[in-house]
């Protein structure tokens, strides 16, 4: 990996922390209401309009089974994949961090909230464990089907 590659950001979710590849976030968004549509997954909250574009959320707190709670502070993330943008909702943004391949562990031996396949793996810090998620594989191919409509 390039040294770009191994640049993540930082997040909260409840009492923990996640990162994603830092590539992969193209900005932090101010917290606005979703637009609640129909017949959901009961993780995805709506849609919102970035500039025009209308672009799906994502609660993690619901997603990785945290209580819902949602205040006006609370940051989206909003991020690139191969099927265009999506929002996804965190409780706060901490930094941005760069991990080596030694502090990587890409598959722990342990059962998590987090399903495995967008699991990256868990960050070994100085001081703390942070969970590697990688944002392009958060809705599989069902999840993804049923909040775009296909």
């Amino acid at each position: 990996m390039t040294e770009s590659e191994n640049k993540f950001l930082v997040f909260s979710v409840g009492e923990d922390l996640y990162a994603s590849p830092l590539l992969s976030i193209r900005e932090v968004l101010e917290y606005q209401i979703p637009k609640p549509m129909p017949n959901m997954v009961h993780y995805f909250t709506g849609v919102i309009n970035v500039r025009g574009a209308i672009v799906g959320v994502i609660d993690l707190r619901t997603k990785f089974g945290h209580e819902a709670k949602n205040w006006p502070r609370t940051p989206f993330l909003l991020c690139d994949t191969a099927r265009g943008a999506i929002a996804t909702i965190v409780d706060s943004v901490d930094r941005v961090q760069t991990f080596t391949e030694e502090q990587i562990e890409r598959h722990p031996p342990v059962a998590t909230k987090i399903e495995q396949n967008y699991l990256i793996g868990v960050a070994k810090s100085s001081h703390e464990l942070i969970t590697l998620v990688d944002m392009e594989k958060l809705l599989n191919e069902q999840e993804y089907k049923k909040v775009s409509g296909e």
